[in-house]
């Protein structure tokens, strides 16, 4: 599986806040993300250095704010990625997205997607990381993706 970061390709994150966080996420204003839900985020990583590249950017506490994301990844917030969900090879950011709109229980509107047409990026759960995870696995396997699913410390190690 770590072979397969050097490829460029999509990923999803699984992130749990472990406790309220409120956070100006610049054009999209002030937003609040809750410690009892389950937070889904969609990207790709077609540019250098591939999805290894942009994962570690993800994991990393300290970096410039340049994707909304890095308002919520960052040392002052109290939210963490758990897991991570690597498609390698697919461009299947926006699709991926549109559907996990369908499934989720909400979505945090234009995070992650005001260069796009899609509704939102950022997707939560109401249900626990691991239900959460099951589902997005679930939804992987009958789109037929091919996928792997790794844990922070697999990258970077603690």
């Amino acid at each position: 599986m770590l072979k397969t970061l050097k490829e460029k390709g999509t990923y999803i994150l699984l992130i749990k806040c472990f406790k309220e966080v409120k956070k100006n996420v610049g054009s999209l204003g002030l937003l609040t993300l809750y410690s009892n839900k389950t937070y889904v985020y969609v990207g790709s990583a077609f540019g250098p250095g591939g999805l290894l590249s942009r994962i570690k950017r993800h994991l990393s506490m300290v970096k410039k704010k340049f994707w909304h994301i890095d308002y919520v990844l960052n040392r002052e917030s109290e939210c963490y990625v758990e897991y991570m969900i690597i498609i390698p090879k697919l461009k299947v950011e926006h699709k991926v997205a549109r559907d996990l709109a369908k499934i989720a229980d909400g979505a945090l509107r234009k995070f992650g997607s005001t260069d796009c047409t899609c509704y939102a990026h950022m997707f939560f759960f109401n249900s626990g990381l691991k239900k959460t995870l099951c589902v997005i696995e679930e939804y992987l396997k009958w789109k037929n993706y091919k996928y792997g699913v790794l844990r922070p410390h697999n990258i970077i190690p603690r």
